[in-house]
C-alpha cells in the first residue's frame, strides 16, 4: 500500500519520525538522506500481533514544504469482523424490509421490517466510506499533523 501526504514542512521531519515510530512501539531499521524504513507493530500493545515494514520517502524540499510517500510491504488493512458482521446484518435488514409487506397480518414483521431497512441504510452509509488504511496512514497522518503544528 502506498499514502501520500503533501505539503508537510520538512524541518524536524526526521525527529518527528523517530519519536512517532518510538511512540507506536515500532523500530527504525534503516535511514538515509531522504528516506526512512522502520516496523510499526499491527495491534497496539500486542508484542505477538505481528509487524509491518514501512518505508517513508519525502521530496525535495519546496519553500520549506515538502511531499512524503509512505510505503508498506504488504496489505495492512484486511476486512475484519465487525465490517463482515456489518454487511450481514445489513443483508438481513434489507430481506427483511423487502418481505414484510407479504405478510399483512403479522404486525410484528412491519416493524421488523422497518427496522430492518434502517439497518440496511446504515450500513450501505457505513460501507461508502472509504476503509482506512490502518496502522499506516494513521502513522503518516499523525506526522503530517505534528509537523504542521509544529
Amino acid at each position: 500500500m502506498e499514502f501520500t501526504e503533501d505539503r508537510v514542512p520538512v524541518e524536524g521531519l526526521e525527529d518527528t519520525i523517530q519519536e512517532l515510530v518510538q511512540l507506536n512501539g515500532g523500530s527504525i531499521s534503516a535511514s538515509t538522506d531522504r528516506s526512512t524504513t522502520f516496523t510499526l507493530p499491527l495491534r497496539r500493545g500486542v508484542a505477538t500481533g505481528g509487524a509491518v515494514e514501512c518505508t517513508l520517502r519525502w521530496t525535495e524540499p519546496v519553500e520549506g514544504e515538502t511531499s512524503v510517500t509512505l510505503t508498506t510491504d504488504r496489505d495492512v488493512d484486511a476486512p475484519k469482523f465487525q465490517r463482515v458482521a456489518m454487511l450481514v446484518a445489513g443483508v438481513i435488514g434489507a430481506l427483511l424490509f423487502t418481505i414484510w409487506p407479504f405478510f399483512p397480518h403479522q404486525k410484528e414483521l412491519g416493524m421488523l421490517g422497518w427496522l430492518g431497512g434502517l439497518v440496511a441504510v446504515a450500513v450501505y452509509f457505513l460501507s461508502l466510506r472509504k476503509t482506512s488504511g490502518g496502522v499506516a496512514s494513521e502513522f503518516l497522518v499523525r506526522l503530517a499533523n505534528a509537523q504542521r503544528a509544529e
